[in-house]
């Protein structure tokens, strides 16, 4: 434990929120909190007993083991805290969204406040559905208006956009969420289709109704422009979140202004984690090849853009210190942009270890660095253990850290750094992301690619062009004659990506489903 403690305590955390998911309906909040007191207690006295007697053995014999004892009252403690946890997040009050609705589809006025930019928009007969988090404060049944509380996702058919913190009063249709969604999801909350979704569906493992739980998202609402009344602006709203949200929005303006429209979608997608528009035969071809986690923004993602960053302010002759402190801040803000999903959180999380770790000469445990970005989702999220995003991005970290070095100690030639550096290393991640995400994958989706240990060779280095190209477009975007060049350079490594997915995804025996 002392050489890896974050590690050692993100796996026992982990087996607490495990453990509280199956617990019997009879334990309850009160018995977890007991047992979680009486560890920390005996961890304690423990503690006090082994720096009293430290070092005076032939005294008290019988107190030789206390320091073990302590370590596993703590990491029982740990494991019992993580299941207090895991309880508290799904008590709810009696006022809450999800003890007032039934199966049924309400139709009622709802009264809250848009909580996101939106989520997903789409075309609708001349008009766009737009996707929002909806916070709601009160319902109406029959005559009476009734405090109701909690989280939901509104869908409005309208020609304007909301925005974040508007108050509305909407008339439409409120229900549960459904336990499969009307297109298979994937992850990080995104949607795509096979070639038979139908089918897809009814053999997925995936359950849309816990998936938008595990974002404390407990109902769907449906209405019209013309049922929507704009209460007031700015209502409640974080002032940091708004501004950030703000710049998204004209971010993906940009885009949508200059870029062609597929290409357009897969920059949203890559730089701001949004790939609702993106053709569904695109997202078919990534998924066929196994390539879809490129449109996953995570550490591949994370990783280059701090990179990049820390390297355009040491260029501006800043000192090195201002350079890493500024660089972890717009990292922050990155994460935020993208709206501090999963994989980014965890890459992120990771991506300050490391630089506070330069900045103090320190070397930085990767297994540790994974253990710290775990637990700082998981102690603010219990339930995110359970998502697929989450696990796929943290197994996929894992198994590269674990397998490649085991991978090339076998592969690995004497002579050629080329081969080794630009070949077989590569094959070795390649190989062992695989390795460790395709139980989950077909798990979850149904599907094998082993296509994709040889798609990821020549997909994943025309990302690296991609994001680097993209970033330059949305810094320098506006300009008359670098952003031409910068549309033109987008557009050409959108394209080769396309064309190397499409390729690999056609692969006779490339994939099979489930």
């Amino acid at each position: 434990m002392h050489k890896r403690p974050l590690a050692v305590i993100s796996i026992f955390f982990i087996i607490g929120i495990v453990l509280a998911r199956y617990l019997p309906d009879s334990v309850k909040f009160r018995h977890v909190f007991t047992v979680t007191l009486i560890f920390i207690l005996s961890a304690f006295i423990f503690s006090r007993i082994d720096s009293r007697f430290r070092g005076n053995d032939k005294e008290v014999p019988q107190l030789v083991g206390a320091g073990r004892i302590t370590n596993i009252f703590l990491l029982l403690s740990v494991t019992s805290f993580a299941a207090l946890l895991y309880v508290n997040s799904n008590i709810f009050p009696a006022n809450h969204i999800s003890h007032f609705l039934g199966e049924e589809r309400l139709k009622s006025n709802i009264v809250g406040i848009i909580r996101s930019p939106a989520l997903k928009r789409s075309p609708y007969y001349g008009k766009i559905n737009s996707t929002y988090v909806f916070e709601i404060e009160a319902i109406k049944e029959e005559d009476d208006w009734r405090d109701v509380k909690g989280l939901s996702q509104i869908r409005i058919q309208a020609e304007k956009d909301y925005g974040y913190g508007d108050r509305l009063l909407v008339r439409g249709a409120i229900r549960k969420p459904g336990t499969v969604a009307a297109k298979l999801a994937l992850p990080d909350g995104e949607v795509g289709r096979t070639s038979s979704a139908a089918t897809q569906r009814k053999k997925s493992s995936f359950n849309y109704r816990e998936y938008l739980k595990r974002q404390n998202i407990f109902a769907l609402i449906n209405t019209k422009e013309h049922n929507v009344t704009v209460l007031s602006h700015n209502y409640k709203s974080n002032p940091i979140l708004k501004y950030i949200y703000s710049i998204r929005e004209r971010l993906k303006d940009q885009i949508l202004e200059y870029m062609p429209l597929d290409s357009g979608a897969f920059l949203r997608a890559i730089l701001l984690g949004d790939r609702s528009e993106l053709p569904k035969d695109i997202q078919e071809s990534f998924k066929n090849s196994g390539t879809m986690h490129i449109m996953a923004i995570s550490g591949l993602h994370v990783g280059l853009i701090a990179m990049l960053v820390l390297y355009l302010l040491r260029l501006f002759r800043m000192k090195r210190e201002a350079a890493y402190i500024l660089a972890l801040l717009f990292m922050v803000f990155f994460a935020m942009l993208a709206l501090s999903r999963p994989s980014v959180v965890r890459a992120t999380v990771m991506v300050i270890l490391f630089f506070m770790g330069r900045l103090l000469g320190r070397k930085i445990d990767v297994y540790n660095s994974l253990g710290m970005a775990a637990l700082f989702i998981l102690v603010k999220n219990p339930d995110a253990l359970f998502d697929v995003g989450f696990q796929l991005s943290f197994i996929a970290v894992l198994s590269i850290v674990f397998f490649v070095p085991v991978f090339l100690s076998l592969i690995r030639t004497e002579k050629g750094f080329i081969i080794n550096r630009f070949f077989l290393t590569p094959f070795a991640v390649s190989v062992a992301a695989w390795t460790g995400t395709f139980p989950l994958i077909a798990y979850y989706f149904r599907i094998i690619t082993p296509v994709a240990i040889i798609a990821n060779l020549f997909v994943i280095p025309a990302l690296f062009l991609s994001l680097i190209t993209g970033l330059a477009f949305l810094f320098l975007g506006w300009a008359p004659f670098a952003g031409g060049a910068l549309v033109f350079a987008n557009n050409l490594c959108c394209n080769i990506i396309f064309a190397l997915s499409d390729f690999f995804a056609k692969l006779e025996f490339g994939h099979f489903y489930l």
